[in-house]
């Protein structure tokens, strides 16, 4: 049971999701099939969650469920105030389904939201009226349609008990469509045969209803794979006459209860005694002759059906193919000292194996980045109503696929950013019109693909930044010097400074400077690193560079000494050789020719204090981040080198330069470097090397 209410969640989950787009979508655009799909997921919940014991959760999006039905039906338009109270039902959905039996207070809330729900609707349709006949619950809005008898046979799984599923909430939720009789077939067995566990009923209902076929088939959604459902329109009879023709002998083929077959009798009709138990004691659905090709084909699992693992077990197997790859390089290793033929092909197989697998593996954890972009739709409609902003969202590339476990990380960063722009960025629609803007802001949210990384940028057209003022406020806090000066690519990078913030009072957005130093910590945790551009009055650009992977990369193995190092082969632009009688600054950084471009150089020998005789012909590795391009000067190159990246332990955490470690193949740890860091190193070293020049 506790898994299938682990599978009930996360689908629910999905269908919020889902509700939610469906609701913004309308907003902006309103369409007949956005509301059918917020009908939908509301319709899903209600079945599911009767089926797993949620009863509360069950009645509460049953009135969501009507709600949306009279809007399809076109009785009223979904305005901006019943969306808003529509997207509070859907927070209070997700509050329900943490707990199969809510508190009292959840309780409460949820009879309010079902009220306000209902003076929405206009009075002629304001409540949600009932018929009562023969114990079944009609809803009224379906009363008034043309009716159609409908035979519906039902076999469950046997194993439906254990999987937790019931079949009374169906036989429910078929009532509601209209007058219905149930007619039940059990097998004969014996104490010894009878399996308690199992599921052996067998289950007809006759359905009078105005309810199309869809409308039926949406009861059973979330069993149609595993049960047999067979659905049958019966013409030429009327509900009452059936009744009163069979009596109690109920199970009859839709044929024989159609009055186009007048001459077929209760003798003719197939027997309601119990069903041997041969037909139906097994583990699967029992054989049912009647049940249709088609829903035999619609059983069947489709091609490249998409199949849900928990996270944990990815995150297991990239560790595992990790081991492996180490594993590898020991036998890479192993074969290049004892230089046996059969080694080295061994050796060159399982390269090739492991590489499979571990591409494999990573497209398996890749997800399109549109379902974190899909969630700040939200985020910018209610931060707009809280301050006061008309701001759109678009969106660019939602299907650009990065590493789950970056994709898990990126959602905080991204939601500092967005509030950023739409309290600092965006102007008040009088203030845009007074610009001579549209009175409506703007924020694009892109991703894409870029030189082996992720590149995510979010432009607004609002107000761009200050830069006077940012300057002035780090002056204050002494993070400048009174006389010293920056350009404007520095004054910007100043805004992710803890504690750093322009706005002189504290709102419930923005203010106390702690969201665009948790962006800058966020960004640099993942490997990436974020940039700054503005434009006065016409806008701000923040871009953000990130790995694709954090497990396994591709690098570039480098010697000093007896050290290895690793640079990640997505930054690396090319090697040259250098000199070593060109001297350096006390840090390790110098300047190089190539190209006819001077380049910042870092030599490792002298930025790590790393001891042996140094070359007269250096190798200096030309990498580049951004637009910015770095030479880290090594002794030699060794060549490509397929990396497990793992953390560094504390003692090396705050090295800079470092973002991980990788085992070897002879056992050695090399230390995997930082070009963004780097950079950073060679950047805050300029002024001494134009000095020097």
């Amino acid at each position: 049971m506790n898994e299938a209410v682990d599978i009930f969640r996360q689908e629910a989950q999905e269908h919020l999701d889902t509700l939610e787009s469906a609701l913004l979508e309308i907003e902006e655009h309103p369409d007949a099939e956005q509301i059918n799909l917020a009908f939908r997921a509301m319709h899903t919940i209600k079945g599911a969650a009767g089926m797993v014991g949620f009863d509360h959760l069950s009645l509460f999006t049953h009135h969501l469920e009507s709600f949306f039905d009279r809007a399809r039906n076109g009785e009223f338009e979904l305005s901006a105030a019943m969306i808003s109270l529509i997207l509070e039902c859907r927070d209070h959905i997700q509050q329900l389904l943490e707990e199969m039996e809510p508190s009292i207070e959840l309780t409460a809330m949820s009879d309010q939201l079902s009220q306000q729900l209902n003076e929405f609707v206009p009075q002629s349709v304001a409540a949600d009226p009932v018929v009562v006949e023969n114990e079944n619950v009609v809803s009224a809005s379906r009363v008034a349609g043309k009716d159609i008898l409908w035979r519906i046979e039902i076999t469950p799984n046997q194993l439906a008990f254990q999987e937790g599923f019931d079949l009374l909430p169906l036989l429910r939720e078929l009532a509601t469509l209209g007058q219905s009789k149930v007619y039940e077939q059990l097998p004969t067995m014996t104490a010894e045969t009878f399996d308690p566990q199992l599921c052996y009923l067998r289950v007809l209902v006759l359905l009078q209803s105005p309810a199309n076929r869809n409308d039926i088939e949406d009861v059973f959604i979330f069993v149609a794979d595993d049960w047999q459902i067979k659905i049958d329109e019966i013409t030429h009879s009327r509900f009452d006459d059936v009744l009163a023709h069979i009596g109690e002998q109920g199970w009859l083929s839709a044929a024989q209860l159609s009055e186009s077959n007048p001459d077929l009798s209760l003798a003719e009709a197939p027997s309601s005694k119990p069903l041997p138990l041969a037909e139906t004691h097994s583990s699967k659905p029992a054989s049912n002759p009647s049940v249709s090709s088609q829903q035999d084909v619609k059983r069947k699992l489709p091609e490249g059906q998409i199949v849900k693992v928990p996270s944990n077990k990815l995150d297991m197997l990239m560790n595992l193919i990790g081991e492996l790859v180490i594993v590898q390089a020991r036998l890479n290793e192993v074969a290049r000292v004892e230089q046996n033929e059969q080694l080295d092909t061994l050796a060159e197989e399982l390269s090739l194996l492991g590489s499979e697998l571990r591409d494999t593996a990573f497209d398996i954890r890749m997800l399109p980045i549109g379902s974190t972009f899909a969630r700040f739709r939200r985020l910018i409609r209610d931060l707009g109503k809280e301050l006061n902003k008309d701001v759109q969202l678009q969106t660019e590339g939602a299907d650009t696929e990065l590493d789950k476990m970056v994709l898990d990380h990126l959602g905080d960063p991204l939601v500092h950013l967005l509030r950023n722009s739409m309290d600092h960025g965006i102007e008040h629609p009088e203030q845009r019109i007074a610009a001579g803007k549209a009175a409506k802001g703007t924020i694009l949210l892109t991703a894409s693909h870029h030189d082996g990384q992720i590149l995510i940028t979010i432009s607004d057209d609002g107000a761009g930044l200050d830069a006077e003022k940012i300057l002035n406020k780090a002056r204050q806090r002494g993070l400048v010097g009174a006389h010293q000066e920056l350009d404007l690519s520095e004054i910007y990078l100043l805004i992710f400074e803890p504690g750093f913030s322009t706005v002189d009072k504290v709102s419930g957005v923005s203010g106390r400077g702690v969201g665009m130093d948790v962006v800058r910590t966020s960004i640099e945790s993942l490997q990436g690193r974020v940039e700054i551009d503005s434009q006065p009055g016409q806008g701000t650009t923040t871009t953000i560079y990130l790995p694709m992977t954090l497990a396994i990369i591709e690098g570039l193995m480098v010697r000093v000494s007896n050290e290895r190092y690793i640079i990640p082969l997505s930054v690396v632009e090319e090697c040259i050789e250098t000199f070593a009688s060109e001297s350096s600054s006390h840090d390790g950084a110098r300047l190089v020719k190539n190209r006819g471009e001077l380049i910042s150089c870092v030599r490792l020998r002298e930025l790590f204090t790393i001891h042996g005789q140094q070359p007269v012909i250096e190798q200096t590795v030309i990498t580049h981040v951004g637009k910015e391009r770095l030479g880290v000067t090594v002794d030699e190159v060794i060549g490509q080198y397929q990396t497990v990246i793992k953390s560094l332990s504390r003692l090396y955490q705050k090295v800079p330069g470092l973002i991980g470690a990788t085992i070897l193949g002879n056992g050695d740890v090399a230390m995997i470097l930082d070009i963004n860091k780097l950079v950073d190193e060679a950047r805050s070293s300029e002024p001494m090397l134009n000095m020097s020049r």
